[in-house]
């Protein structure tokens, strides 16, 4: 029987590259998207796709989705890619929490939501994996975008919890972290409080960081493709690792957490974003 891969925010981005890379590898791939008529247009027809209605925030929908791509995979599925998210920027002082808890519905609740529903049948089996798309900012905060890190941290603790609780019952775990991906991911994301309308004291702060991110991703961005083969590797590969950094970007800045105490690493990831904001006030 052919194996057969469920990814979550399929639509676009990392999502949708990897639905195509293991197509490419001769998989069936379930693609959940919010908008299945776009996922159509964007998505190869071929008879080993099924694209399904989801949005990983609707409890009531999970379980007849899951249902619908065990049926699609005749029995469970090998893979689960819980890929859905989103950012929201805004200062620690004033980031709008309302926001926050619904992207951490999205990025963390919505995408366990799915693997929990997903974990029977594949340790029942007692083969399979989860693929977590999380980012090298599960490892490292930037300044104005503490809330979306913070999903990335969760959803690491997440796995990394979830992969010892599998580890003898066939069902591995593995978390991505890949840096600066070019998709249009960042124009999906929400800016909040102050820094929404170009005021208060953190202003100056976005208006730095937002070239600060410009540069980064002219010199060392990858495309989603990369992302989307580090998946499809993960999955056919029993010897991966956890922990799976994808682009130079992604190696640099953790190899640069575990070579610096925190002020040290502070002070570079303020140098590496190009970030002129001083030193604390005496």
């Amino acid at each position: 029987m052919t194996d057969t891969v469920l990814v979550t925010g399929a639509g676009r981005g990392i999502g949708r590259a990897t639905v195509e890379r293991f197509l490419a590898g001769r998989w069936r791939a379930v693609a959940a998207v919010r908008d299945p008529d776009a996922a159509r247009a964007a998505l190869p027809a071929d008879d080993r796709l099924k694209i399904i209605r989801l949005d990983v925030t609707d409890a009531g929908a999970v379980p007849d989705a899951v249902a619908e791509a065990e049926e699609f995979a005749g029995g469970p599925l090998a893979c689960v890619v819980p890929n859905a998210g989103y950012a929201l920027m805004g200062a620690a002082e004033d980031v709008d929490l309302a926001e926050a808890r619904r992207m951490f519905e999205t990025n963390l609740f919505g995408n366990v939501d799915v693997v929990q529903r997903c974990l029977p049948a594949m340790r029942e089996a007692g083969r399979g994996s989860v693929i977590c798309v999380s980012s090298i900012g599960a490892r490292v905060t930037h300044p104005l975008l503490s809330m979306y890190h913070a999903t990335k941290y969760a959803m690491s603790a997440w796995a990394e919890g979830m992969r010892i609780e599998l580890r003898p019952l066939g069902v591995r775990v593995h978390v991505l972290e890949p840096g600066m991906v070019n998709t249009d991911f960042s124009m999906a994301t929400r800016v909040t409080g102050g820094i929404a309308a170009g005021e208060g004291a953190y202003a100056a702060l976005f208006e730095q960081l937002k070239l600060g991110f410009r540069a980064w991703r002219q010199e060392m961005g990858i495309g989603p493709e990369p992302v989307a083969e580090a998946a499809f590797a993960a999955a056919t590969d029993p010897s991966a690792p956890f922990r799976i950094a994808v682009g130079a970007d992604s190696e640099l800045i953790g190899d640069a957490r575990e070579a610096w105490d925190d002020e040290g690493f502070q002070d570079w990831l303020l140098g590496f974003l190009r970030l002129d904001w001083g030193q604390p006030r005496a």
